[in-house]
């Protein structure tokens, strides 16, 4: 971690032996420790929730079953 004019850069270096089922893995412990790092549960609750928010603007949109398939595949 590096931090730069008041925000922090990650780089990430892994061998070739590190496949992103793993990369994913690490990187959640660490998102599971900086929420851990938060005084208390109810600050501990609003970076949890911050988290998911994130997570689910991301990556998944409420307007589009298409989505759906990715969730919860059938085949």
């Amino acid at each position: 971690m590096t931090p730069n004019d008041g925000t922090f850069r990650f780089n990430i270096f892994t061998s070739d032996e590190i496949d992103k089922d793993m990369l994913r893995a690490i990187l959640a412990g660490g998102l599971a420790l900086s929420i851990k790092a938060e005084q208390g549960p109810e600050k501990q609750g609003i970076a949890m929730k911050e988290v998911i928010d994130y997570l689910t603007s991301e990556f998944i949109s409420t307007h589009s079953f298409e989505n759906a398939k990715f969730i919860s595949p059938q085949n």
